[in-house]
């Protein structure tokens, strides 16, 4: 077991990569706090988790609140007496071109996804460092590479992320802790299956958009969290994985010979 003896909280674990991620840590023999807005989702996950013999607990609270961070950091430490792995997945998404956002709505955006994994990576490196160990992972996004229409208060917080996982990453290299980021692509997390639902059209050519030609399953970017997060990671700090099918590898142009993804 890659996690075994471990303790790993984890914000935005009611659904999507989240949950999957608190799945894989717990088969991997860490124990496992879930922190979600979401009751009904956080509870059933730690409860499938204890089901299947791991080690799981739910905590309610809102990542963008940073009362709520310290009550999920110290319900952690309360409750298993250490934390050893952080991931950063919570986030709120403010959908509409720049001129169109409202300022609560990038406001809430930068609390959740900015400056709630910042407070949160704060009160957990307090907790790692009297160890001088310790593992965060942060999720980010191509979003955080690229820019897209409509989505520019993901854009920014996610490419805050990435720098923000930087500047961890080498301010706390010699204290025995790591930081690092997934970038995932375009991932079949249930707010994206309700958008599939509702418009199949857009949800068929996002996935035609990547080259594999498909949406990433929650699963296939918990397993690079869980590489992040475990000691085969050990040399890799302030770093960043791509997990996004090939898309930004393509640089959009159309093929020249008119051969493309289907050859």
């Amino acid at each position: 077991m890659r996690l075994k003896d471990k303790v790993a909280l984890i914000t935005g674990a009611g659904s999507g990569i989240g949950e999957a991620t608190a799945k894989t840590f717990a088969r991997e023999g860490a124990a496992v706090v879930i922190a979600d807005l979401n009751a009904e989702g956080g509870e059933r996950v730690a409860s499938e988790i204890r089901q299947a013999g791991g080690a799981a607990e739910f905590t309610r609270a809102n990542a963008g609140r940073t009362a709520e961070i310290e009550q999920m950091i110290k319900f952690t430490t309360d409750r298993y007496g250490r934390l050893d792995i952080l991931h950063n997945n919570a986030v709120y998404l403010a959908l509409g071109r720049t001129h169109q956002l409202e300022p609560d709505k990038w406001q809430h955006s930068l609390d959740v996804g900015l400056t709630g994994y910042w407070y949160t990576a704060k009160k957990a490196i307090e907790v790692m460092l009297p160890h001088k160990q310790g593992a965060i992972v942060n999720t980010s996004s191509i979003c955080g590479l690229q820019g897209d229409y409509s989505l520019g208060a993901y854009n920014v917080i996610k490419a805050g992320v990435l720098n923000l996982t930087r500047v961890i990453g080498i301010e706390y290299a010699r204290k025995g802790i790591r930081c690092n980021a997934v970038c995932p692509g375009a991932v079949a997390t249930p707010p994206q299956l309700k958008m599939r639902d509702r418009r199949p059209e857009l949800y068929e050519a996002m996935g035609q958009a990547t080259p594999m030609g498909r949406w990433a399953q929650p699963q296939e970017i918990a397993n690079v969290v869980l590489f992040l997060a475990s000691d085969e990671a050990s040399f890799i700090t302030g770093a960043y994985i791509v997990a996004d099918g090939g898309l930004t590898a393509h640089s959009g142009m159309p093929s020249l010979t008119g051969q493309g993804a289907d050859w």
